[in-house]
């Protein structure tokens, strides 16, 4: 059912009461970044139907659990925001309480913060709503469903918290606030541990959490639930686990009722045989007023910079002269300083991230090691390919809407600037930035000022949950 057909059935169709519910649900902005939107929203809708929750109601527990990584202004926390660039201890605290439930304190050593799948903290919050009485149920499933995310995080989760970092020392992340992959599960570089093919056991063991809880939860409008016996529904989740594309995910949920998978947008899989092109109308971030940053406190001359930076980013698809114009010009002998990467990859680095199929070169693009010959080829090649591209109009549609914390009202961001102490006698500064097409990265942009101008020394990136 097209999305359009399912508002205009809400309001012909269900109770005044839930109308409300649903209306607030469409109006309200989604919350920011594990596991990903194949289970947090598919498989999470799927398992509702099962446990004898109608499609509505199931459609909306699936929202809540998939809006913990959407956008809501309120829960976009990145790490390079909240532990890296700044310290808001807030922002960490609630990222633990998202993604990475712990018993651990924040501000904390990482080993003392360690997730472990199904523990008290991962099923605290989903235990309160469970205990809601039925006049309150109907009110409560989005509560369910952001309640079912932290116990799902759980288990992609589990691990000591790792240590993202972005570039080198001037950009070192404190380990007192982050959340990281753990190593044990890929690390901050990879989406290993997001992708249920790599963990089977641990797929269905959640899956199993996540039903017990939804068969839990109380009837609403007196009316009880039928639910299938689990042991009937183990067996159908292995071909669901060993989906290895977008187009594979879609084709599982077509098999089992599910025809609208345009939820899997910017997972971190490719697409497969087809070209994945649907959009996913979920989420409700305000909307950017402008493409340019006006980021308060920041050099103008320096914003200015990255502002014209992103606009040829991102209003192009030729890069070799967005690379000439903001990289470090070779000196007379051709060389360019130690630190700075060199045009040709950072020319591969600006394709890297605009390539719509985000999920085919996921890893490739988290790779800190310069890029090789035969990797910038592979790059250049998929470059050509029809759709190649993620395109955005306008400009300002491509950006997470960002709010720094401070003490004065901020507009809202389409990257955040931060700015370090002089390295070797050159002042440098970082944009990061998170894309509506890789929504489980952020992506860090590095100027140095060499020379009185500022010029792009390097590109890095960080898993972000």
């Amino acid at each position: 059912m097209s999305y359009e057909r399912w508002t205009s059935s809400l309001v012909t169709n269900m109770p005044s009461i839930l109308l409300l519910l649903v209306s607030a649900l469409l109006i309200a902005p989604a919350r920011a970044t594990a596991f990903e939107s194949d289970i947090h929203y598919g498989l999470t809708d799927w398992l509702a139907l099962q446990a004898g929750f109608d499609p509505l109601q199931a459609q909306i527990i699936a929202t809540g659990d998939q809006r913990v990584d959407s956008g809501d202004m309120q829960y976009i926390d990145l790490v390079a925001m909240y532990a890296c660039l700044g310290k808001d201890e807030i922002g960490a605290r609630r990222a633990g309480e998202d993604h990475y439930p712990s018993a651990g304190n924040v501000p904390g050593p990482p080993e003392t913060r360690g997730v472990f799948p199904d523990s008290s903290a991962a099923r605290k919050a989903a235990l309160r709503v469970i205990k809601v009485t039925p006049s309150q149920a109907p009110y409560r499933l989005l509560q369910l469903g952001e309640a079912l995310h932290i116990l799902q995080d759980s288990w992609a989760h589990q691990g000591v918290p790792s240590v993202p970092q972005l570039g080198d020392a001037p950009f070192t992340c404190d380990s007192r606030f982050v959340w990281g992959h753990p190593r044990t599960r890929g690390g901050p570089a990879s989406h290993r541990a997001d992708l249920t093919m790599y963990w089977p056991a641990d797929t269905v063991a959640m899956a199993q959490a996540t039903y017990d809880i939804l068969t839990q939860y109380p009837s609403m409008s007196g009316t009880q639930r039928n639910a299938r016996n689990w042991d009937e529904i183990r067996p159908e989740l292995d071909n669901f686990i060993k989906a290895s594309t977008k187009t594979e995910k879609a084709g599982w949920f077509a098999a089992h009722g599910v025809n609208d998978s345009s939820f899997l947008e910017g997972i971190s899989l490719p697409d497969g045989t087809k070209a994945f092109l649907q959009h996913w109308p979920g989420r409700k971030l305000p909307p950017l007023s402008t493409q340019q940053s006006r980021q308060h406190a920041v050099d103008s001359g320096l914003l200015d910079f990255y502002n014209r930076f992103f606009a040829r980013w991102f209003g192009t698809e030729d890069f070799a002269p967005v690379a000439a114009e903001f990289s470090e010009a070779p000196d007379a002998n051709g060389g360019i300083a130690a630190a700075t990467m060199s045009r040709k990859e950072l020319e591969s680095r600006l394709k890297l991230w605009r390539l719509r199929d985000h999920g085919r070169v996921a890893e490739l693009a988290l790779q800190r090691e310069p890029l090789t010959a035969q990797e910038r080829a592979s790059i250049d090649a998929i470059a050509k390919q029809p759709n190649a591209y993620a395109r955005y109009a306008p400009i300002s549609s491509a950006y997470y809407p960002l709010l720094p914390k401070g003490d004065d009202v901020s507009p809202l961001l389409p990257y955040f600037i931060g700015v370090v102490s002089p390295h070797a006698g050159h002042p440098q500064a970082i944009a990061v930035t998170k894309f509506r097409h890789a929504p489980y990265n952020i992506v860090g942009v590095i100027s140095e000022n060499i020379n009185a101008e500022w010029r792009v020394t390097s590109i890095v990136s960080t898993v972000d949950h």
